[in-house]
């Protein structure tokens, strides 16, 4: 018979733990109910082997009653980082108020309206009343709960505190979520200009120009330079536009396979944070990233070796990487976090007087949140320096493509009408 661990409540409001033999969790809630304790959570500490006739319950299966969900068909995307950034903040809700674990998944089932995600908390609901613990039944699910998530979980899980590990971790789902935004919000203006000027452009080259042409001809007169030059770029593409096509999709496709390569990626990479302005704004982007990572798994107990491992994943960038790839060697040989930081070019030194200042005084937890916090704004206001000077020059680049084609366009009737008079 499988024993269980498990917390409740007592008549007086304390937590008590303890374990118990029972053929399943809900028996044993109507066992701990008997005896005046409410459930609060519990996992089967060891299984009883089983009978070689007897079937082993997968994972997938789903109980008696509840209808089927096929998870093989959704597993190919994610989750929207929205989505389980608001399931962790109502299941952090949930434990909190001493909801049973498998009664909250089973609440947030229903709610969830992508069928993705609805079976997903509905396999790990019936894992949990199996007795798995509840990051082991997450981490079946690698494309939705990432390393970083089940780190902090399992930290909550070994401290008792998974409530508070579950708010942490909805907060760090929220960061994650809004600098997404904020990078795709200012990312926004720029592409619109982009492609308004490249349509604009399009439009005057493929349709306006060739009714000038039929105009022109009608005259015997030398046209002007940039007006034969777009004359010829019009002819050219409105001839050959579907090789045009195939030329940039394929090396689009060739960029992308070329840029999968690790040792094409740390170049790019390098490239830029060593770009003028904008080598700034990636900089304290990565910098946000890692070091926010890094603070909430060191906050929550994971021990400092795997949580550089996990912020090193968090980066995005081959160049971090390294950098984290040598602290990480200083940490393992006993140096401490910063001897592998001083001199570098892309890691602030009083970043690193702050790291080695907070490794003296046991206060490393605090000191990363604080530096954590300091990027983040950093990031916001150069975001917004960034693209205050990018917008005008985008502006103006949209104005002299236009104005060139029209100059172009404008020469030749100038030169009719002087002939004329």
């Amino acid at each position: 018979m499988p024993l269980f661990k498990y917390k409740a409540i007592d008549s007086k409001g304390k937590v008590v733990s303890g374990s118990s033999d029972s053929k399943s969790l809900e028996l044993l809630m109507e066992k701990l109910k008997s005896e005046g304790l409410f459930f609060m959570e519990g996992r089967m500490d060891r299984q009883a082997p089983k009978p070689a006739d007897e079937p082993a319950i997968p994972l997938s299966a789903v109980p008696e009653g509840k209808p089927r969900v096929n998870i093989a068909g959704f597993l190919k995307r994610k989750v929207p980082l929205d989505v389980l950034a608001i399931f962790t903040t109502q299941l952090s809700i949930m434990v909190r108020t001493a909801l049973p674990l498998f009664e909250a998944l089973g609440s947030l089932a229903k709610q969830q309206v992508r069928p993705k995600f609805k079976g997903i908390i509905s396999q790990v609901n019936h894992a949990v009343q199996q007795g798995i613990p509840l990051s082991q039944a997450f981490a079946r699910f690698p494309e939705v709960f990432d390393p970083v998530y089940l780190s902090l979980l399992s930290a909550g899980e070994a401290t008792g505190k998974l409530d508070v590990m579950l708010d942490r971790i909805a907060k760090y789902l929220d960061f994650q979520r809004e600098m997404r935004t904020k990078i795709r919000a200012s990312l926004l203006y720029p592409s619109v200009i982009v492609l308004t000027s490249m349509a604009v452009v399009a439009f005057l080259v493929l349709f306006i120009l060739p009714t000038f042409v039929q105009v022109f001809s009608q005259f015997e007169m030398k046209l002007p330079l940039p007006t034969r030059v777009l004359l010829s770029i019009s002819e050219q593409v409105r001839a050959w536009w579907w090789v045009y096509l195939l030329v940039i999709g394929g090396g689009w496709v060739y960029f992308v396979r070329w840029l999968s390569n690790p040792s094409h990626t740390r170049p790019i990479d390098a490239l830029q944070l060593q770009l003028p302005v904008i080598g700034t704004l990636v900089r304290n982007v990565v910098m946000t990233r890692v070091l926010r990572t890094l603070s909430a798994l060191v906050s929550s107990g994971v021990p400092i070796l795997q949580s550089l491992d996990l912020a090193r994943a968090s980066a995005g960038n081959a160049v971090f990487r390294e950098i984290i790839d040598g602290i990480h060697k200083s940490a393992s040989e006993g140096k401490g976090l910063t001897s592998s930081l001083y001199g570098n070019a892309y890691f602030p030194e009083q970043v690193s007087n702050m790291i080695r200042n907070a490794e003296k005084t046991g206060t490393l937890p605090e000191v990363l949140t604080k530096v954590a916090d300091f990027y983040e704004k950093e990031t916001d206001s150069t975001i917004k320096n960034v693209f205050s000077v990018l917008e005008p020059l985008f502006v103006i680049f949209l104005g002299v493509m236009v104005a060139g084609i029209a100059v172009a366009v404008l020469l030749p009737i100038f030169q009719l009408d002087a002939g004329i008079q």
